[in-house]
């Protein structure tokens, strides 16, 4: 049985990676926690270079680089699934948490197809798991979802404090 399965969605730049963090902290001490989060790699100019992953205890690799030469490309960046799998791929398959953060299941992520079932078999675990999914109309991602086990929160600037405290407690309580 599927633990609790929350995706949350919304536009580019509306605070999704921030929120995560935010419920991460809260949760932290109180829940066994998995995962990870994605984060922007800026340059001391500000010029955006990348995107690196840390898992929720703090290790972090590559994830896609200006630049970085890979057969996976995701409009500028090339994407570094080997780093990515080396570190997401353990976390994904936890299944001594209460709770697996996924940010974000996007288009780079998906490039690999082990993250693609890792993060289904997750969503299928007695865990609960917290993720955040692209807004792209991409076949995978209105699979997850269309999931009945799956519900969908849209995050926007006028809910997204709100939302810190409300998740928190909904899988603070369901564990």
């Amino acid at each position: 049985m599927a633990g609790l399965n929350l995706l949350l969605t919304g536009k580019p730049g509306v605070g999704k990676t921030t929120l995560m963090e935010r419920v991460v902290e809260k949760l932290r001490g109180s829940l066994r926690l998995a995962g990870f989060t994605t984060t922007e790699v800026r340059s001391p100019e500000g010029e955006r270079l990348g995107f690196d992953i840390v898992t929720v205890e703090g290790k972090r690799s590559e994830l896609a680089r200006v630049g970085f030469h890979s057969s996976v490309r995701v409009g500028r960046y090339g994407v570094n699934l080997e780093a990515f799998e080396r570190l997401a791929l353990p976390e994904l398959s936890r299944r001594d948490v209460d709770l697996i953060v996924i940010d974000e299941i996007g288009k780079m992520e998906c490039a690999s197809g082990s993250f693609r079932r890792a993060a289904e078999d997750a969503l299928d675990a007695p865990v609960n798991v917290l993720a955040t999914l692209g807004i792209r109309r991409l076949p995978f991602f209105q699979a997850l979802k269309d999931r009945p086990d799956v519900e969908v929160v849209t995050l926007t600037v006028r809910n997204r404090d709100a939302l810190v405290e409300e998740l928190a407690l909904r899988l603070h309580k369901d564990k």
